[in-house]
This record gives structure tokens, sequence and C-alpha cells, in this order.
């Protein structure tokens, strides 16, 4: 069955929140998609129940049903197929009924665009199993649209890419997938160093982000301490040399007054990362000897830190590259 849209509906043993999933696409006000039911879980027959469920012949189980992993299934919706756009369904997420058809009608008005991201609506679940909405949103609410340029400051911030609240064109997808062994964590600050800019941004919230009590993700480990060094440190890593100094001055007056781990992962950065070092030295005293402590009392995550690039070397290589990388080998000043 061909279709406008392709949806990749990715799930790991969480039938009711499946099911939230399914219904939230079937609501859609736009109608020609089709979708393919990622199931990690190959000995898990719940998603195939669900599915005949929904009577739905638009919705059916990916016929390669194998363990790939977050990474590997969000690698897998990068792929060559015949439909014009595609998407991806986290189970944990929802999405409100005018997603597939703004976002649809935003790219076809944006022909040099090839990513749009709306905004999400953050839901938390509690120790009840019932979601409650927190009224937070990842960006200012509202109806405007805009575009991202590609920037130097923008890729040592939070990514703009939500891997359930996108819509991409597929002519170029296989070009834009990331690592197989990097930790799903990453994976959207990975992808938005290859994928063409400049990223259309809908402020509007038409997704439902959903927090679960129980995650597979790996924030606040050594894992994720290594990969933070690896992101931060590319970005001087393929910066003209001239340049570090400023950036790591703008850059340490933004995470000022942030969380702890903010700025424990820049200057973390700067120790372990040669060419990231301007962030060490434009580092206050009292900042220096605060993460000096900090990295002493934690020396199994400082020894990690300090391995980040050995540990994860294809990794290192591909934040290297790309896109990204050359525009920023490219770049004689940074934006004002």
């Amino acid at each position: 069955m061909s279709a406008a849209i392709r949806i990749y509906v990715v799930t790991f043993r969480r039938p009711i929140l499946l099911r939230r999933a399914l219904k939230s696409l079937i609501a859609q006000t736009f109608r020609d998609w089709v979708a393919e039911v990622v199931n990690d879980d190959p000995a898990d027959t719940q998603p195939s129940a669900i599915i005949a469920e929904f009577h739905d012949p638009r919705i059916q189980l990916s016929t390669s049903t194998v363990k790939r992993g977050g990474t590997g299934n969000f690698n897998y919706a990068f792929r060559s197929v015949q439909e014009p756009f595609a998407s991806i369904l986290e189970d944990d997420n929802w999405w409100e009924p005018s997603f597939l058809e703004r976002m649809q009608a935003e790219l076809l008005a944006h022909s040099n665009v090839s990513f749009a991201c709306a905004n999400e609506c953050i839901w938390e679940e509690t120790a009840q199993g019932v979601w409650s909405n927190t009224s937070q949103t990842i960006w200012p609410a509202s109806d405007s649209v805009r575009l991202a340029p590609r920037s130097i400051e923008a890729a040592l911030q939070r990514p703009l890419l939500c891997n359930s609240a996108l819509l991409f064109r597929t002519q170029k997808s296989e070009a834009w997938q990331t690592p197989a062994s990097i930790p799903i964590d990453v994976t959207e600050h990975f992808r938005e160093r290859v994928v063409p800019h400049p990223l259309l941004l809908l402020h509007q919230p038409l997704v439902n982000y959903g927090k679960t009590l129980s995650s597979h993700r790996q924030k606040g480990n050594a894992i994720w301490g290594q990969y933070s060094v690896l992101i931060i440190g590319s970005v001087f890593t393929n910066l003209a040399p001239h340049l570090h100094t400023e950036l790591a001055q703008q850059t340490l007056k933004r995470v000022r007054g942030l969380s702890k781990w903010e700025i424990t992962a820049f200057l973390s950065a700067g120790l372990f990362i040669p060419e990231a070092r301007a962030l060490w030295r434009m580092a206050t005293k009292r900042e220096k000897i605060r993460h000096v402590f900090t990295l002493a009392r934690h020396p199994v995550l400082s020894a990690a830190l300090s391995r980040a690039r050995q540990d994860h070397a294809a990794a290192w290589a591909f934040l290297k590259q790309g896109d990204f990388a050359n525009y920023a080998k490219n770049l004689t000043a940074l934006q004002a």
C-alpha cells in the first residue's frame, strides 16, 4: 500500500501505551498514511494482537521483527521508501489530530526544507499509572513557524529535533542514520549534525510527550557523561582555533547558573578534549577548583570521561564529519 506518509510506530513491551499511540494516529485528520509498527521484542505477540483490534489495513506489523534497540529502530525509520514523507511515533507519545495535516502542509509550503519539528506538551506518569499534564512545553507555545539555520551555538545546546515530533522528506533519508553503537539518549544530538538545515519549527504543541516512570535512557551516568564530552568537544574540534576563545567565553556565560551537570559537562570537555581546552582556560578559578574536587570524589566517572574518545571511536569519527563539520570548518567568524 502506497501513501503520502509512512509512519514508524516504535514499541517495546508497553501495550497500554501502544494503544494510546495508535488511537492518536487513527484520529489524524490527514488520512493518506501507512503505519509500520516496529516491535523491538520479537517474543512479544501483544503488538500484533493490538493492531488487529483496530481493523485498520493502513496499520501493519513490521515484517522484519528483530531486536534492534532504540537507536537501531530510529535508523530503520531513516531508509529508502516509496512514500515522500515519513514520521516516527514512539509508543509513549501521542499526537494531536492535526499533527500530520499541519506538518505536511508546512513542508509543502517550504520546498527547500527537509525536516519539520513540532512543539511538544509534556505529560508525566504518576505512581498510580495516571498521566498528568504539566502544562509545560518544549518551546514557548504559539502559532508561529520559524526556520532554524545551522549554527555553532545551537550545536552546544539541546537538540531541536525530537524523534516523535518530526515529519521529514525521505528522498535522502539513508544519509541521516547515526552510528548504531550510540545510546538512544543522544540520537537526536547526532542526527541533527548530519541532516540538512534550516529546520522548520512549529511552536504549536501538536505532540504529547510522555515522561514515563521507567525509561531505557541513561542520563546521569558515565555513558551519558562521555557522550556529552564528545558532543561538546567535537564542536571545538571542527571549528577554526582562532574562534575557540570567543566561543568558550560565550558558552560558559550561558551555562553558568544552569544545572551543576551542565557546567560539569562543559568543563570536562575542556579538560579531556584538547581542542576544547579554551573552555577550561576561560573558567574561573572557583569553577576549576570545584570541578577538580567533583572529579576527585567520582574517580570512576573521571576515568570514563578521560577515555571518551577511545571508548566511542565510531561516534567520535561521526561527529567530525558531515554537514555540521563542514559548516564549522568553513566558518570564519561566530554569529553575532
